[in-house]
C-alpha cells in the first residue's frame, strides 16, 4: 500500500496544483472591472487549447506504458513529433487566419463583440503545445520508472512562479485583458516543462538499449494510442457544445462565466484523481486489493470537497480567495452540486479504463466516450430549449446525468471482452 501511495500521492498533487493555477488566474481575471468579459474570452480559448492538446495527454499514457526502454522511447518520441506537427498547423490556422473568429462566433457561439478579445488570449496559447509534448513525454518516463514526486517538484515551482505573477499584475492593475491569465499559464507550463525534460532525460540515459517488448516502429504504438486519440476526437465535440449552449441561456455572458469558475474548481478535484488508471498499470496486477481502497477512497473524498466548497462553510474560498460575489456567486455554488456527481463516479471510470490499457485494449474507453458525448450533445440540446433559465446549471445538470453512463458503457464492454478472453483461453486449453 505505501508503494502505491508514495507512486499516487506525488501525481495527485501535482495534477490538483494544476488545476490550482487555473483557479488562480480566474481570480486575478475575476477582480477586472469587466470580469465577466475578461473570464469569458480567456475561458473559452483556453477550452479550446485544452481540446487541442488531448492527444498530448494520450502521449503520456504512451510513454508510460512503452517508453521503457531507449530504442522504444524514440518510437513514441517521433509519434509525438508527427503530432506536434499537425496540432501547431491548426493552432496557426485558428490564431492568425480569419477562419479562427469564425469558429469562436459559429461554432463556440461567442458574441460578436467578444470575438476579437478571444482570438487574442489564443494567439499567446498558440505555441503551447511543444511545450506540453516535451512534457508529456517525458512525464511517461517519469512515471514508468516511478519517480513521480518530480512531477510535484515541476509543478511547484509552476504554481509558486503563477502566484508570484499574479500577485504582481493585481498590484499594478492588470486585470482587465484575458491575455493576461494566458500569459500566466504559459510561463507556468514553461516551467514545468524545463524540470521534467530535465528529469527525463537523466533517467533515458539509464534505460536498456532494448526489452523483450521493445516497440521499433510507430505502427506498433498505434492500436493502443489510435482508440485513445478517437475518444479525444469525441470529447472535442463537447466542451465548444457545452460552451455554444450556455451561449444560448438567458444571461449566456453570467453563464460562461460560471461554468469557467466551477469547473476549474471541479478539475481540482477531478485530476487528482486522474492518474487511477497509472496505479492501475504499475501495480494492479500485484495489488489489487490496495488499489481498490485507493479508489473507493478518493470516490468518496472528491464530491465531499465540491460539496463543502458549495457549502456556506466554502465562503472563505469563492468569496475571499476568487472575489465572487452576487449572481455569479449563486450561479457557482449550484454548479458544483452538479459536478459532484460526476467526481464521485470519475475514479471507478478512470479505474476501468487502466484495466482496458493494462491488458492493451483501448477501444472499450472509445465505446464509452462516444456514448457520453452523443448523450451529453442530445441532452444540451434539450435543455437549451426547454430550460434557458438554468443558465451554466445546464452544463452541471448534464454532466451528471452522462457520467453514470459512461461507466455503465465502459464496465459492460470490459466484462464483454473478459468473457471474450476467458472462452479463447478455455478453447486454447481444450
Amino acid at each position: 500500500m505505501l508503494r502505491i501511495i508514495f507512486f499516487y500521492v506525488p501525481m495527485g498533487t501535482s495534477a490538483l496544483l494544476a488545476a490550482l493555477t487555473h483557479v488562480i488566474i480566474n481570480g486575478v481575471l475575476a477582480r477586472s472591472p469587466h470580469p465577466d468579459i475578461t473570464i469569458s474570452s480567456y475561458a473559452v480559448a483556453l477550452s479550446l487549447s485544452f481540446l487541442l492538446d488531448l492527444p498530448m495527454n494520450i502521449v503520456r499514457q504512451a510513454s508510460s506504458k512503452f517508453a521503457k526502454d531507449r530504442t522504444s522511447f524514440g518510437t513514441v518520441a517521433r509519434l509525438t513529433g508527427v503530432v506536434v506537427v499537425i496540432l501547431l498547423t491548426i493552432s496557426v490556422v485558428i490564431g492568425w487566419t480569419p477562419l479562427g473568429a469564425m469558429l469562436f462566433h459559429y461554432v463556440f457561439g461567442v458574441k460578436e463583440h467578444l470575438v476579437v478579445p478571444t482570438v487574442q488570449v489564443y494567439q499567446v496559447l498558440a505555441f503551447l503545445y511543444v511545450l506540453t509534448a516535451l512534457r508529456s513525454l517525458f512525464q511517461g518516463v517519469i512515471i514508468n520508472q516511478l519517480r513521480t514526486g518530480w512531477m510535484t517538484v515541476g509543478m511547484a515551482v509552476r504554481v509558486g512562479l503563477m502566484f508570484a505573477m499574479s500577485w504582481y499584475f493585481i498590484h499594478v492593475g492588470w486585470t482587465d485583458d484575458g491575455r493576461i491569465g494566458a500569459w500566466i499559464f504559459v510561463v507556468g507550463v514553461a516551467i514545468e516543462c524545463v524540470v521534467a525534460v530535465a528529469e527525463g532525460l537523466s533517467l533515458r540515459r539509464a534505460l536498456p538499449e532494448k526489452r523483450e517488448e521493445t516497440v521499433t516502429r510507430i505502427p506498433q504504438v498505434l492500436p493502443f494510442y489510435l482508440p485513445l486519440l478517437y475518444s479525444s476526437l469525441f470529447l472535442v465535440l463537447l466542451n465548444p457544445s457545452i460552451q455554444a449552449a450556455l451561449n444560448m441561456t438567458q444571461d449566456p455572458t453570467l453563464a460562461v462565466a460560471a461554468y469557467a469558475v466551477a469547473i476549474q474548481l471541479a478539475n481540482m478535484v477531478a485530476w487528482f484523481c486522474a492518474s487511477v488508471h497509472q496505479i492501475v498499470l504499475q501495480f494492479y496486477a500485484e495489488q489489487r486489493k490496495n488499489v481498490l481502497i485507493v479508489v473507493t477512497a478518493l470516490s468518496v473524498l472528491s464530491p465531499s470537497l465540491l460539496i463543502t466548497v458549495s457549502s456556506p462553510a466554502g465562503g472563505w474560498l469563492l468569496e475571499g480567495v476568487l472575489g465572487l460575489h452576487g449572481p455569479l456567486l449563486a450561479e457557482v455554488k449550484v454548479l458544483l452540486r452538479y459536478l459532484a456527481v460526476q467526481s464521485c463516479l470519475f475514479p471507478w471510470i478512470d479505474f476501468i479504463a487502466g484495466k482496458c490499457m493494462l491488458i492493451g485494449k483501448t477501444k472499450s474507453i472509445m465505446a464509452s466516450k462516444i456514448a457520453s458525448v452523443g448523450c451529453s450533445l442530445l441532452l444540451l440540446a434539450v435543455c437549451v430549449y426547454t430550460l434557458p433559465g438554468l443558465n451554466g446549471g445546464i452544463a452541471g445538470l448534464v454532466t451528471a446525468v452522462v457520467a453514470p453512463l459512461e461507466l455503465l458503457v465502459l464496465y459492460l464492454w470490459y466484462r464483454r471482452m473478459e468473457r471474450k478472453a476467458a472462452q479463447e483461453t478455455k478453447a486454447v486449453s481444450a
